[in-house]
């Protein structure tokens, strides 16, 4: 009897013991020790019930058995009228409350409002990898959508497998998204939900904005397929519903009424007096321009002079001088010609800060230190080294070249150089009908190279495969990127509220001394009267 006693709580513990590690190696997918120790754990199970045979009979037919019974039965009840009364409210009452500060787990009130009138069924395929590491946030922020209206159907598409839809929508790797209502369809690349819902916005206006690439000044064309041209900048625009189209002003007299942006990609040879006078009157009629303007690289003079006089207009300065860094470059695309630049907070880059794109042969664009009125020149890219390491060379050679002696004091422009700027002229004073005007756009960089097919054969993992920002600047020139402003909170940014003096000295006595010796205080007195209780 002794033997049972001590040989049965041996393989029940034994029991025990095996059916954790059975459970565990299910988690652990290790299917040859699991059943091993599923056979043990039966084994031992089976032991241990021949060997207290006797007990468990009167165990089943004990009281506690009985009031277990009751007591299990009635948690079971409870559970399962929870359950029932969770799926009638999930199903009739399907609403969802975020109780977090800052609303991180709702949608804002214009696109929930956008949804509610979303009329017609709108899919959205979301093309990323499982190793994407946006995978997270882009399903939590398409189930958000999805959870609005009943019209919108949310598809996780990996590119590496579901070719059909990769070749119909034009997508060459993970990272997009594209919404579709069977007649339109628009991509983003951008995950946040600023440009998911003016995404779905540009597809519900149903129009096409055109952007005018001008010719004639051998620029870098969009038909061109060779390095320097840019097909592939054309393709990408087209890929979310621009049409694209060459004009030439020594054939047409005036840009087209029905030009949403016109592109000047670094023209080397000089506009007529009569085509920069023309580009003029359409900027003054709320017109939308991106100048790319390359540096003169053998000769002093300009031959973009006429476009440099006309930006000065608008409050922008293009200096004649080639920028350089010595630290902060692509040694992959020239050294410190290639500048690896810092962009600066604005609305066409508040998605791209940590993009990375070399910018090769750059010359100096700033805002002049004397602005016209009603006129914002805001800078948004700059070199990051500090002067003397950066600067923009204007010193040249006999031969017309630029020098490369190191930065001289109070010749050449110190750092930070400012090379690309963003012009808008403000219509808030305006006593016209506001809703007919636009302001006038303007982006003046100081380089086309970045933006030629060169960077779409690219191998360098830390330089993408087409540059987002031209997208970005294209958008915000057309108001495209205007559609919705949603502000989204930092939680970083959340400052907790400060102390003074004296509630310092508070927390710091209250955590250091009082608390401490309370605990103290309360062991003690437990010591104490358990030590009474002893004793009596």
């Amino acid at each position: 009897m002794t033997d049972k006693k001590m040989v049965g709580p041996v393989f029940g513990f034994l029991t025990l013991f095996f059916c954790f590690l059975s459970v565990a190696c299910v988690f652990l997918n290790t299917w040859h020790v699991f059943w091993i120790c599923l056979v043990l754990f039966v084994t031992s199970l089976s032991i241990f019930v021949v060997i207290r045979l006797n007990e468990i009979r009167l165990f089943f037919h004990s009281r506690q058995l009985r009031y277990g019974t009751n007591v299990a039965i009635s948690i079971l009840g409870v559970i399962g009228i929870a359950i029932f009364v969770n799926v009638i409210f999930a199903q009739r009452f399907n609403k969802r409350i975020d109780l977090t500060v800052f609303k991180r787990h709702s949608l804002s009130e214009q696109t929930k409002q956008i949804l509610k009138s979303l009329d017609k069924e709108m899919n959205i395929f979301a093309f990323f990898t499982d190793t994407n590491r946006s995978i997270p946030h882009v399903k939590h922020l398409l189930d958000l959508y999805e959870h609005e209206t009943k019209n919108i159907t949310v598809s996780l598409i990996d590119p590496d497998y579901e070719h059909n839809l990769v070749a119909k929508y034009g997508i060459e790797r993970d990272g997009y998204t594209v919404f579709d209502d069977g007649e339109r369809h628009e991509i983003t690349s951008i995950v946040s939900e600023q440009a998911y819902t003016s995404t779905l916005l540009r597809v519900i206006k149903n129009e096409t904005k055109r952007v005018y690439f001008l010719t004639g000044h051998e620029e870098r064309s969009i038909d061109d397929f060779s390095r320097k041209g840019y097909q592939q900048v054309k393709t990408e625009l087209q890929k979310i519903n621009y049409e694209v189209l060459s004009l030439s002003l020594l054939r047409e007299q005036q840009i087209p009424t029905d030009c949403d942006a016109l592109v000047v990609a670094g023209p080397t040879k000089p506009l007529r007096k009569d085509e920069i006078e023309t580009i003029e009157r359409y900027l003054d009629r709320s017109g939308k321009m991106l100048l790319l303007l390359d540096p003169s690289h053998n000769s002093p003079k300009d031959v973009n002079d006429g476009l440099v006089q006309l930006m000065k207009k608008w409050g922008v300065k293009v200096g004649n001088d080639l920028v350089f860094d010595r630290v902060n470059m692509f040694l992959l695309y020239g050294g410190p010609i290639a500048l690896d630049l810092q962009l600066e907070p604005h609305e066409i880059t508040r998605n791209y800060m940590q993009l990375q794109i070399p910018y090769v042969y750059c010359r100096s664009v700033s805002p002049l230190q004397e602005i016209p009125e009603n006129i914002s020149v805001k800078t948004i890219a700059r070199t990051q080294s500090p002067k003397g390491v950066s600067w923009a060379e204007t010193e040249r050679q006999a031969d017309g070249s630029f020098s490369n002696n190191g930065y001289t004091p109070n010749i050449d422009i110190p750092a930070p150089v400012s090379v690309a700027v963003a012009v808008e002229t403000d219509i808030s004073g305006t006593t016209a009908d506001k809703e007919s005007l636009t302001p006038t756009r303007i982006v003046v960089i100081g380089d086309s190279d970045f933006a030629s097919d060169v960077f779409f054969a690219s191998n360098n993992p830390n330089v993408p495969a087409y540059p987002p920002i031209f997208n970005a600047i294209v958008n915000w020139l057309t108001l495209e990127d205007d559609i919705i402003t949603i502000s989204e909170t930092d939680p970083s940014k959340r400052n907790l509220r400060s102390l003074n003096h004296h509630q310092a000295q508070l927390v710091q006595i209250l955590s250091v001394f009082l608390i401490p010796l309370i605990v103290f205080s309360t062991g003690i007195v437990v010591w104490w009267l358990r030590r009474e209780g002893g004793t009596g």
